[in-house]
């Protein structure tokens, strides 16, 4: 066994004192040896050095007289981590755009991108986000972007592990309070139906019938919408499922002059409004969310809208926004869906830059490319989308001066 230097030469000093003092001993009593016992002659050099004198102990081959290191593994730098879904069958060309975005943002930021962003596959439908999640916190991460489903939004909103400032890009079901370094920026619809809601009451509309079809998502802007207008004082006079039965649609032109409705809003997108427009009184205002916005190109689709209003962000509908005009378009071809992620990625980057120099709330609102952004007392960021409609040729007109 190999031991260290200092120990053994440590080691070698003590047995030689205590032979010394034996040695004396011996000669003091000066007794012969007994019978049949043997005196061992020491071996080699018989030389004796002072008790107490530190023996020279030689380093054998390759040995050197210091401790070797104790390996440490390598700190990884600070980073911006991207938490998307980009292998969903369902939301993986989203998922794309928003990185592209938050990419095309990043590389104009230049010398003021400080940390590098690492992007990691949020694995969306499976049971593991939350380990994903603490990996990507292990991984040395100052900021989170993501994730962007409403499951894993929801999931991880709950789940007690938000540790590490968190910009989710979509809202959780159960609503309410955020957790203290959980944010939220989204395309949420329903907050579009409520923006929707206050701009009909600010114009003088108080009778609201609204327009539905079966899916969740139009059942959800159907009770945002209802909600916000009865909060502001509204009535709401008549609510319809949309059918294409020719008898159902007479019914609901009927219902619209009995109830005195003085305002229509289409909780549902561009295939629905085209159908139910017809049946609605020429003159009545009719809203709509982003939804019905297929294309600025459509304009065989657009023309058959003509006079609805919807909201929608300065990306889309106005090109000459001082925001817009700094970001790079997409370098592919994006439908309009598309776009509204592409923009989400740019913005999600500006805001991850006030998150990490701690500017929020930030004391004014931010001219986003997604809309004008706020952040409220819960932790998310709301947007303030601008007013547009569908004018007789089929062009988008936004409202915003």
């Amino acid at each position: 066994m190999n031991f260290p230097l200092l120990v053994r030469a440590s080691i070698l000093s003590l047995l030689f004192v205590v032979y010394s003092a034996l040695s004396a001993d011996e000669a003091g009593n000066a007794t012969e040896p007994k019978a049949g016992e043997t005196i061992a002659e020491p071996a080699g050099d018989t030389d004796k050095k002072p008790a107490g004198e530190a023996v020279a102990f030689p380093l054998q081959e390759n040995e050197s007289n210091t401790l070797d290191p104790v390996p440490v593994a390598p700190i990884r730098p600070e980073q911006i981590a991207l938490l998307l879904p980009l292998k969903s069958a369902t939301y993986g060309r989203a998922a794309e755009a928003v990185r592209d975005g938050f990419l095309a943002a990043a590389k104009l930021a230049g010398p003021d991108m400080s940390l590098p962003i690492e992007i990691y596959d949020s694995e969306e439908g499976s049971a593991n986000l939350l380990q994903i999640y603490n990996r990507v916190l292990a991984d040395n991460t100052r900021i989170v972007v993501g994730p962007m489903t409403r499951g894993e939004v929801s999931q991880l909103a709950v789940s007690g592990q938000v540790t590490t400032p968190t910009l989710a890009l979509n809202v959780p079901d159960a609503g309410g309070q955020l957790p203290k370094q959980f944010y939220s920026l989204s395309l949420s619809q329903e907050a579009e139906a409520r923006q929707i809601a206050g701009i009909a009451y600010a114009h003088g509309q108080r009778r609201a019938a609204i327009v539905a079809s079966a899916s969740p998502l139009s059942k959800r802007m159907q009770s945002a919408f209802a909600a916000q207008w009865l909060q502001l004082g509204g009535k709401t006079t008549l609510e319809y499922v949309y059918s294409a039965e020719p008898k159902s649609l007479a019914q609901f032109r009927n219902a619209l002059k009995a109830q005195q409705v003085d305002v229509v809003f289409v909780a549902a997108d561009a295939n629905v409004a085209r159908k139910i427009l017809p049946y609605i009184k020429a003159g009545t205002p009719v809203f709509a969310t982003s939804q019905v916005l297929r294309s600025k190109s459509d304009t065989a689709l657009n023309m058959d809208l003509k006079g609805l209003q919807f909201v929608d962000m300065p990306w889309l509908i106005k090109p000459d926004h001082a925001a817009v005009m700094v970001y790079p378009p997409a370098k592919k071809s994006l439908s309009a869906d598309l776009q509204r992620f592409y923009a989400l990625g740019i913005d999600a980057f500006r805001l991850t830059q006030l998150l990490l120099r701690s500017e929020l709330p930030p004391t004014e609102p931010i001219d986003g490319v997604s809309g004008r952004i706020t952040l409220t007392g819960g932790h998310l960021f709301a947007r303030d989308l601008l007013q547009a409609t569908f004018d007789q040729t089929g062009a988008v007109k936004s409202q915003a001066p």
